[in-house]
Formats: structure tokens, sequence, C-alpha cells
């Protein structure tokens, strides 16, 4: 009798834990999704109250009238955007959502799409309704790759980073249509790139703690001491929590251990806290794929987590639209695709040369850089992921276009800012064979100077 009891608690267990064989995945390079959204038109027109950015008259935050619903406003640390969430209804896949949270986000990818009716989306599907899931998730983050003519570089951008060993979201590809009361019947907006969430749940995943202080940093290159006051920091560092007396404590110190302490007190140090592999692989990924829009340059797109388990902080990636060549501000094609894999911040940030005058990391970062370049940076590797991925999207491409041209739009309000106005953003397969190639010239060099 004890063995049937036993044998069946195991088979509950089993069963319990195989996937569901009708749930299809929500990420991957091959995954597509449907997604629809309806608005009311008094929703839409609120949504389109953005105010505040980078301008010396930013448009006025408006005010609920009489009986309406208070505005509700989500700020943008970068640009100082602020946008209003709206009700609306979304089907995904076939299954309806009701009352989910929508606006728009972004910086830069955010003005470049400005006057155009596709621009990045943000949904909360309980946003408004507790405890409503699609597959799990509460959130969708919808990136429309304004700036990026392959709508490939934020996919493959994140592909190089996870194979590379460096904690990254997951991707998929969407095609997202609108209904808007007297306005709008399943107009076509386009492909957009449906980006997992830095959360608890991906925190937990990849560090075992999702409690830890987590920050998405802005205007801040490099790791600065500011002093001993906290809030010099949360105006850098935007945590999403409040931090607790012991992390602010700890990262104050480290930041002042980089910018004040010796050689030989940073060496011991550093890796009391500083999650030191997993910031080589950070850094070598962002100037081998180049990604110039980044903790390596403007000092943001990047995530910081303090785990609470090793007490060290860890670097992950985000908004990587602009990979790939994506941003010639920062160099021109030719420079990005020759960029020295070992002067990833040549004398710009302390962290990153302290740490690589070090000459046991600057080994450890030699090393590094040769596995990524073998395993997760090959030319055979990124091409047939851009293939793959160019199959997929070619038609709701041309779709996209089709729709746009029959709206008659603009070209986006300031896309020509990155792309084009330097010279023209390079095809993402031509650039991905050059930068393959060179990358394997200076990983041969690497090793015959050993």
């Amino acid at each position: 009798m004890i063995r049937f009891f036993l044998a069946i608690a195991i088979s509950v267990c089993l069963v319990a834990t195989l996937p569901a064989q009708d749930a299809p995945p929500v990420f991957g390079q091959d995954v597509m999704h449907d997604l629809h959204l309806t608005l009311s038109a008094k929703e839409w027109e609120r949504m389109q109250k953005v105010s505040g950015g980078l301008t010396l008259f930013p448009p006025k935050k408006p005010v609920a009238k009489d009986g309406e619903e208070p505005f509700e406003w989500h700020k943008s640390p970068g640009f100082g955007l602020e946008f209003p969430w709206v009700h609306a209804d979304l089907v995904a896949n076939g299954k309806a959502l009701k009352n989910v949270g929508l606006r728009y986000k972004g910086n830069g990818s955010y003005v470049s799409s400005g006057e155009a009716l596709k621009r990045n989306l943000k949904i909360e599907i309980d946003h408004y309704t507790k405890d409503q899931r699609w597959f799990g998730l509460r959130t969708l983050t919808l990136n429309a790759g304004a700036v990026d003519q392959s709508r490939l570089r934020e996919a493959l951008a994140y592909s190089v980073f996870r194979a590379a060993g460096v904690p990254a979201p997951r991707t998929a590809f969407a095609k997202v249509s609108l209904s808007v009361e007297g306005k709008y019947t399943n107009e076509f907006l386009g492909v957009y790139t449906l980006v997992e969430l830095v959360n608890k749940d991906f925190l937990k995943q990849h560090f075992k703690a999702g409690d830890g202080l987590l920050m998405k940093p802005e205007r801040q290159v490099g790791i600065v001491y500011l002093g001993d006051d906290w809030k010099k920091y949360q105006d850098r560092y935007y945590p999403k929590r409040d931090a607790t007396p012991k992390e602010i404590e700890h990262i104050i110190a480290f930041a002042k251990l980089i910018s004040k302490a010796d050689d030989d007190a940073f060496k011991k140090d550093v890796g009391n806290y500083l999650d030191i592999d997993n910031f080589l692989r950070f850094i070598a990924v962002n100037t081998m794929l180049p990604n110039t829009d980044s903790f390596l340059t403007t000092g943001h797109n990047y995530y910081l987590y303090l785990n609470p388990r090793t007490n060290k902080l860890a670097f992950m990636p985000w908004d990587l639209d602009i990979a790939f060549a994506g941003f010639p501000l920062m160099g021109t094609i030719e420079q990005q695709t020759h960029m020295n894999l070992l002067k990833p911040s040549p004398n710009r940030i302390k962290l990153v040369d302290r740490l690589l005058a070090i000459p046991e990391v600057n080994e450890r970062y030699r090393k590094i850089v040769i596995e990524i370049a073998g395993v997760a940076f090959t030319r055979q590797k990124l091409l047939s992921e851009v293939d793959a991925m160019a199959k997929l999207v070619a038609e709701p491409l041309a779709q996209e276009k089709k729709a746009k041209d029959a709206r008659q739009e603009k070209v986006d309000k300031f896309g020509a800012w990155v792309v084009g106005f330097f010279e023209p953003q390079p095809p993402i397969r031509m650039f991905v064979e050059r930068r393959t190639a060179a990358v394997s010239a200076q990983v041969l060099g690497i090793q015959q100077k050993k």
C-alpha cells in the first residue's frame, strides 16, 4: 500500500514538472507573436500627451478635467520625457486581455519616432487588473526599432551577450496592430522586438536571488565617487527600490575605492565589490559588437545589480537596438569595424583602466576575449541567426512599409541623426561579416603574442 501511494506521488510530481504541451514559447529568435491593441478615442488622445524632454519649451503636463480620472505618469530618467498611462484592451495570439496599462517608452529611440504611428510601447498586463498574466508575464516591452533598418540588431546583440555568459534578456518578435474608435481599424503598426524585462523573476533565474538592489544608471560614465550623500547617487543610478543602509555604504565604498584608493588597495579589494568575471565579459561583448551607446561610452543602457548572495555588483545590457555600428556618432563604420578589443575604454573609465592594469586580470580578460570570439561571435553563428531572423521578419516588414506609405508618414522626426547623418547605416549582414573577420584577426594577434 505504501509503495502504491509513493508511486502515485512520484507520478503527480513528474506530471507537474512537465511543460504544458499547448504552451508556445514566449521568447526565441524564431518566435513571432500577433498582438492587437484597442483603445477608446479618449484614451488614445490621453496617450499622445507626452510631456517633458530635452527641449527649451517642453510640452506642459495636462491636468484632468472635473470628473475625469487623474493622469498617471511615468518619467523616463534619460531625456526626462513623461508618458501617461492609459487603459487599453489587448488580444495576444488570440487571447483576450482586458483593461491593460499602456504607454509609450524610451529616450532617443522614442524621439526618433516621435511623429510616426509606430513607437516604443510598454504594456503592463496587470496595471489595472490585478493578477492578470500572459504566459506568466506581467509586462511586455515592445521596441519599435526606429533607428535600425534591419530590425535585427537588438535580438542579435542580446544573443551574443547570453552566449558569452552575461545575464541578458531573451527576445522575440511581434506583429502589432491598433484599433482606435473613430480613427483606426486594425491598423498595422509593424514589427516590434519583444524584450524580456529585467525584474525579480529575471534576477532569480540568473542570480538565484531577486531581492538585491537593482539599478539602471543614466548619464553616469563609469562608477564615480560623488561623496557620501546617497541622494547624489540616486539621481544617477536610479535604484528600483529604496536601498538599505548597508547597500548604500557598500556602493559608496566601491565608488571611493575606484576613485581614491592606491593601486595596491584597489587590487586587494576590488573583488570584494565587483563580480570581475561578469564585468570582463560585459565590456568584452560591448566592445566586440560594438555597442557604442553603452556603459563604455554614453554612460547608460545597462543595469547594475548588487547580488545579496555575494554582495558583489553585476552588469547587464539593455537597449541594444543600435549595436553593430548603428550609432555613427561614436566613430565611422570603418573605425567601428576595427575597434580594438584590448582597449574597451582608453583612458575614459577608471574602473576599466584600473582593472586591466592588473596583470592577472588583464590576462583573464584576454582569455575571455578569445573564448567569446570563438564561441559567441563566430561568423557562422551570427550569419545563421541573421538569415533566419531576416526570413521571419521579411513579410511583415514589407507589410509595415506598405502601411506606413499608405498613411503618408514623413521621415521619423530625428531618426536621421543616427541613421545616415554621417554615412549610411551598414546592412547588418555586411557589418557582421566585416566585424567577425576583424575580430578573428585581432584574436590571432593576441594568441601569437602569448
